[in-house]
C-alpha cells in the first residue's frame, strides 16, 4: 500500500537535515582503517571490525566539553521519497584503553523531531527505545565519534553494539593497542551520552590459540583465562567500570561458520566449554551484567557451516545457565531480502526464500521452541544483529552528487539487489514493531539494528568497482548523509 506524506512530513525531514551536525558538502574527512570482515562459508553475513593499524590515524584525547555546532554549511536536504508499493520480495543472506578520559558534559542534538511521518498509510508506531540498538564502526576519532552518536540520538536508540576483535587488540598477552584506547573512550563518551553499551567479542589472537590453529582461519583460544583476562580489562577500566556503560557482553560470533571456530570441534557442545568458564568468571564480576551466548549463522550444514538450530540444540544439551536472569540467547535473525513478516516457505521463486533461515520470523520462532523444548520458559532472545540491505540511493562521495555504488557482484549476494531503499526502512520499521507488539514481545529482548557506518569505511562504497556487502546494510550514506531507514526510525516517536 503506497506510503502518504503530508506538508508537515516534508518540513520535519527539511529540519532534521538542517540540525545535522556534519552534512556539509565536503565529504567528511575519512579515518585511515584497516577492516577484517568476516568470510562466510554460508548464507549468512556479518563483519568484525578491526581499526587503524597507526596512532596517527586517530586521537585519544578527550576534551573537557565537548560542542557541537549549528552553523555549518549543510549540504542540500533531501526529501526522502516515502512512496512505495510494498511486495513480498525474497531473502537475503549476511556478515576494535583509553588511558584515562576525563568526563564531559552530557551532549544532546539541539533539536527532536515533532512530526510524525506516516508507513503504509497510517503513523509511525511508537516503539521502545529501551530494546532499540545499532551496531557502529567504533574506531574512529573524537569527532567522527561525535557525529555518528549525534546520528544514533536522533533515531531513538538506547544501545550501541561494539563488536571488537580480540587479535587486533591485544596482539600478545597483556598488550594492547591504541585501537583498544580509542574503543575505550568511544565507549566513555556514548556512556556520558546516556548510551549504554554490548560488547561483542571473537577471533582470538594467535599466541591465544592451539599450535595447530595459528595462521588459518580465524578461531577461539586454547585457553579460556586468556579470554577471561581481556574482558576483565576492558570491564574493569576506571571510567567505562564507574559509569556501568557497558551493561552486555556476547560470547563470541557465528562459531557454526568454521571461518569463526577453526581450532576446536565444530559443534555446539565445544563452543559452551570455552563459553562456560567465561560466563562464571564475568558473573563473579558484575552479577548485574547481561551475560549473552553468541550470535549464530543463519544458515543449514555444509563443509564450512552447522544448521544454526542443531547449534542452538547441542549448546542446551551441553549445558546453558537457564534460570539466571541477566543471561540471554542472541540470535542473528537476517531476513534476506524477505519481508519482516514473511514466512517460510508459501511461494519459493527467486531465491533466498525456500528455507527458514531465510527469514526473519521463522528464525526468531524456531529459536524460541528449541528454548521451550529444553524447558528454558524465562531467558529472553536478544537479535544482536538484524537488518536489510539495498544499495539503492547508496552513492560513492557525496550523498547528492556522487556516482551510484554497484553492489556486490557474487552470485550468492544477488538478493542484495533486490529491495528498494524504502523498502530497507520499511522492513527495519516493521521489524522492531513486531519485536514489541507482536506475539513474540513476550520473549523478545534488545534488537540491534545492522549496521549504522559502515558505508562510510574507506573503500567499502564504491562506484567502479562491487562495493563492499556491508555497505548497503548502513543506514548513512558514505558521506554519513541519512538515509531513508534514518528517516523513518528518527520519525518514529519513542517511550521508556
Amino acid at each position: 500500500m503506497p506510503v502518504r506524506v503530508n506538508v508537515r512530513v516534508v518540513l520535519f525531514l527539511t529540519i532534521i537535515g538542517f540540525i545535522l551536525t556534519a552534512c556539509d558538502q565536503q565529504q567528511m574527512q575519512k579515518i585511515s582503517t584497516a577492516v577484517s570482515a568476516q568470510s562466510s562459508a554460508a548464507p549468512t553475513f556479518g563483519a568484525i571490525v578491526a581499526g587503524p593499524t597507526t596512532a596517527a590515524t586517530t586521537s585519544t584525547s578527550v576534551s573537557a566539553t565537548r560542542t557541537v555546532t549549528a552553523t555549518r554549511t549543510v549540504a542540500p536536504t533531501r526529501t526522502p521519497k516515502i512512496t512505495v508499493t510494498r511486495t513480498p520480495t525474497k531473502v537475503v543472506t549476511k556478515k576494535p584503553t583509553v588511558p584515562t578520559p576525563t568526563p564531559g558534559p552530557t551532549h544532546t542534538p539541539s533539536n527532536t523531531p515533532d512530526v510524525t511521518p506516516t508507513i503504509t498509510g497510517t503513523p509511525l508506531p511508537t516503539l521502545n527505545k529501551d530494546v532499540m540498538g545499532i551496531q557502529a564502526y567504533g574506531n574512529v576519532g573524537d569527532n567522527d565519534w561525535a557525529q555518528f552518536m549525534d546520528r544514533a540520538q536522533f533515531m531513538g536508540f538506547a544501545w550501541i553494539k561494539f563488536q571488537l576483535s580480540w587479535k587486533e587488540l591485544e596482539p600478545s598477552k597483556g598488550q594492547y593497542t591504541q585501537q583498544l584506547d580509542v574503543i575505550k573512550k568511544n565507549i566513555f563518551d556514548s556512556g556520558k551520552r546516556n548510551f549504554v553499551t554490548l560488547i561483542s567479542i571473537a577471533k582470538a589472537p594467535d599466541w591465544a590459540r592451539s599450535a595447530n590453529a595459528r595462521g588459518q582461519n580465524d578461531g577461539p583460544p586454547a585457553n579460556s583465562q586468556d579470554l577471561i583476562d581481556f574482558l576483565s580489562n576492558l570491564l574493569q577500566d576506571k571510567n567505562i567500570a564507574q559509569g556501568n556503560f557497558i551493561r552486555a557482553v556476547e560470547i563470541w560470533n557465528e562459531p557454526n561458520l568454521i571461518t569463526e571456530w577453526t581450532g576446536s570441534p565444530f559443534n555446539g557442545g565445544a563452543y559452551v566449554q570455552l563459553f562456560t568458564p567465561v560466563y562464571k568468571a564475568l558473573r563473579a564480576l558484575n552479577p548485574g551484567l547481561m551475560i549473552l551466548t553468541s550470535g549464530l549463522a543463519t544458515t543449514g550444514d555444509s563443509n564450512g557451516s552447522v544448521d544454526d538450530r542443531k547449534w542452538l540444540q547441542q549448546m542446551y544439551g551441553a549445558g546453558l545457565p537457564v534460570g539466571d536472569p541477566n543471561f540471554a540467547i542472541a540470535a542473528h535473525p537476517y531476513g534476506y531480502a524477505n519481508p519482516p513478516d514473511a514466512r517460510c516457505c508459501t511461494s519459493p521463486s527467486k531465491g533466498w526464500d525456500d528455507h527458514p533461515s531465510f527469514f526473519f520470523l521463522d528464525t526468531i520462532n524456531d529459536y524460541h521452541n528449541i528454548m521451550v523444548q529444553n524447558k528454558d520458559t524465562q531467558t529472553k532472545l536478544w537479535a544482536t544483529e538484524f537488518g536489510w540491505p539495498s544499495f539503492d540511493g547508496l552513492k560513492e562521495g557525496p550523498h547528492d552528487t556522487g556516482q551510484p555504488a554497484m553492489p556486490p557482484n557474487d552470485p550468492g549476494l544477488a538478493w542484495m539487489t533486490r529491495l528498494t531503499e524504502d523498502q530497507q526502512a520499511q522492513y527495519i520499521i516493521r521489524a522492531y514493531q513486531l519485536a514489541q507488539m507482536s506475539d513474540i514481545a513476550s520473549f523478545m529482548g534488545p534488537m540491534f539494528l545492522w549496521n549504522l557506518n559502515f558505508a562510510s569505511l574507506p573503500g567499502f562504497t564504491t562506484a567502479k568497482t562491487p562495493s563492499r556487502p556491508e555497505a548497503g546494510f548502513s543506514v548513512l550514506n558514505a558521506d554519513t548523509f541519512p538515509r531513508q531507514a534514518f528517516y523513518l526510525l528518527s520519525g518514529s516517536a519513542k517511550k521508556q
